[in-house]
């Protein structure tokens, strides 16, 4: 557990405490806030408590307003997504997710859809990191041989071979919790990316819409190393503040990678703008120097034909970025 989470759950037992403190100290008739101060029987009470608060919060401040991250993005934390799959508009091409490596200049792809083999990771040796799909919701039909915690375990394996594999992706997560899939079973995609090599990283698909469902997110949490916040409506992006500082909130510590989506699949089913890919973009950069994301991954192959408009200016707004970045 990351020193944030440790923190949150510190601020948790905290506030229990608290609360059976002010009970306690109603029953015993006192009401320190009518006074000028706590009295000595309500310091006797709420005293080590007090100091214990104090104490997390200080190193909470440290950690919070120590916070920044790069100015720019760079190839080292820019994805695509994407992969072999015949719905969308996309293509079964077995290069789908490199071409759109290529086209927008990216070394970064998460590799979703498509079957784990030999053939395929050999083809996507030339990525510098790279992302895979696990589990069953929105696969390719035929991809996936085996349950959803023997590819788990099955990836780990080929990461020791393959070792631009960084970790596996679970696509919406979330929603998919209570309806498709059990935390038993989470649990054991969990454990088995984790098997052979403890290295690699579980992400999980998160859309600003579930943050209010802190029931469900809090218990899929536990299965989740990094986040993929996604935001299905482009008229959330007004919220993406909000939307952000809830995330950090419910997962404390944990990375986020903000998606970027092309197509507004949420409401219109059209292109977005270049206004729109720029404002998310730029507010991304933001964020990113802020501190507050690590990464972004562009969605991604197939929506560079059907949204020709987007992608060239998220083409070019990488492009410049990579530039001033260096790197």
């Amino acid at each position: 557990m990351n020193e944030l989470a440790q923190l949150k759950e510190e601020h948790n037992f905290l506030r229990r405490e608290f609360t059976r403190i002010s009970e306690e100290a109603k029953k015993s008739g006192l009401y320190p806030y009518e006074e000028k101060f706590a009295t000595p029987e309500y310091l006797a009470l709420a005293g080590e408590t007090s100091q214990r608060a104090e104490e997390m919060l200080k190193r909470y401040y440290e950690l919070d307003l120590a916070l920044k991250g790069p100015e720019h993005f760079s190839k080292e934390n820019v994805y695509v997504w994407g992969g072999p799959t015949p719905r969308w508009g996309g293509s079964m091409a077995k290069d789908a997710s490199l071409k759109a490596k290529e086209y927008f200049g990216v070394d970064n792809v998460m590799y979703v859809y498509g079957p784990h083999n030999d053939e395929m990771f050999e083809l996507h040796k030339p990525c510098r990191k790279l992302l895979c799909h696990l589990g069953r919701n929105c696969r390719t039909p035929g991809a996936q041989n085996t349950s959803d915690a023997e590819e788990a375990e099955n990836l780990s394996k080929y990461s020791l071979k393959y070792p631009n594999i960084v970790g596996g992706v679970v696509d919406d997560m979330t929603g998919n919790y209570g309806k498709n899939y059990s935390l038993r079973e989470y649990q054991a995609i969990y454990d088995g990316l984790h098997k052979h090599n403890p290295d690699l990283e579980l992400f999980g698909v998160v859309y600003t819409w579930e943050l209010d469902m802190k029931k469900e997110l809090m218990t899929v949490a536990r299965c989740i190393d990094h986040v993929i916040l996604w935001f299905w409506w482009k008229t959330d992006l007004m919220e993406m503040d909000l939307a952000l500082e809830k995330c950090r909130a419910l997962f404390p510590g944990k990375p986020i990678m903000l998606g970027i989506f092309m197509f507004d699949y949420g409401a219109s089913c059209l292109p977005n703008s270049a206004a729109t890919m720029h404002y998310h973009l730029e507010k991304a950069r933001r964020h990113l120097a802020a501190g507050k994301i690590q990464e972004i991954v562009i969605l991604g192959d197939r929506e560079i034909e059907k949204c020709p408009e987007a992608a060239e200016y998220i083409r070019d707004y990488l492009k410049k970025e990579f530039e001033a970045s260096g790197k």
